[in-house]
């Protein structure tokens, strides 16, 4: 192989480097970009999850429901103030899913913030939904089924690993005060 050509394989295989690096490098921008849009819908998210009324709801949810009412009538057949509990959380839930879905808000985001409850919420409201898909043929909160198998798929354990959350248990406690001044 003379000078020339391996001058050129050099030349070429910089070029590629710098070209592969310029990919990438716009790949993560129009990531960072995209996901600053969506910046307001997750702090709304996660403000609405905070209220007292989200509390309330998923508290009548996860204890009380299926203890109170029959799944047999779906969510059309959920007295009030049932149904609007089952709502609360449903809605919410279902309108966060389609965000996943359709790629809106990162995945392991959602499943972070809300990993586990999204399954105890959909193990709690699931007979009721599906009863009411069979009562109406319909595709009832069917992004919040999905989001609860993507939860089931991935655990809040698995995201929490991939981001290499660090943990800082609690300092002991002194026993004794040291002397005055």
């Amino acid at each position: 192989m003379n000078a020339t050509t391996v001058l050129s394989l050099a030349t070429l295989t910089i070029s590629l480097t710098a070209l592969v690096v310029s990919m990438r490098l716009t790949v993560r921008q129009l990531r960072l970009t995209s996901g600053g849009n969506h910046r307001p819908v997750v702090l709304d998210a996660f403000r609405e999850t905070r209220s007292p009324a989200w509390f309330e709801a998923q508290e009548y949810v996860l204890t009380e429901l299926a203890r109170d009412h029959e799944p047999s009538g779906g969510h059309r057949g959920l007295p009030e103030p049932a149904r609007a509990r089952a709502s609360t959380i449903g809605l919410f839930l279902d309108d966060l899913g389609k965000l996943v879905a359709h790629g809106m808000v990162d995945q392991d985001l959602v499943i972070g913030a809300y990993g586990t409850n999204i399954m105890r919420l959909w193990d709690a409201l699931a007979p009721y939904v599906y009863a009411e898909r069979a009562a109406h043929g319909l595709h009832f909160w069917i992004y919040f089924e999905d989001l609860a198998a993507r939860t089931a798929a991935t655990p809040p354990e698995v995201v929490y690993a991939a981001l290499r959350l660090q943990s800082r248990p609690p300092r002991p406690r002194p026993t004794t005060l040291g002397p005055p001044g």
